[in-house]
């Protein structure tokens, strides 16, 4: 097997997970958006979605204290406002997006440009 071989089912293997990533997040965000507005439908009032600042505080406790500490960086204080405002279905819709452009670009199987092979005397346009 060569290397050009291993390259290309590498590329395609890649190729596939991310594309199968990015179909399951964006597919979780249209299910819960539709389940949103079959309960807005139901009960007549919009619940809000919970921000993924409350998923990150129970499932990953010493990051959201490293991000929520008032002696952090300035950028983990940004990021953290960010995380505690962004509803997790749009943070879902996000990430799904990012894999899909992604995947777009590891299994881009285009040629290189062939090398020009023109003669320096030669009249050029």
């Amino acid at each position: 097997m060569t290397f050009a071989r291993i390259d290309q089912i590498t590329r395609s293997v890649m190729a596939l997970c991310l594309w199968l990533a990015a179909v399951t997040l964006n597919m979780g965000a249209v299910l819960w958006l539709g389940f949103q507005i079959l309960r807005w439908l139901h009960d007549g009032y919009w619940t809000d979605q919970p921000t993924v600042m409350f998923w990150l505080r129970d499932f990953f406790p010493d990051a959201s204290a490293y991000l929520n500490n008032p002696h952090s960086w300035y950028g983990a204080a940004k990021a953290a406002l960010v995380l505690s405002r962004m509803p997790s279905g749009f943070a879902l819709v996000c990430i799904g997006t990012f894999f899909a452009v992604l995947n777009v670009s590891v299994s881009d199987r285009r040629p290189e440009a062939p090398m020009v092979t023109k003669s320096r005397a030669a009249a050029s346009f």
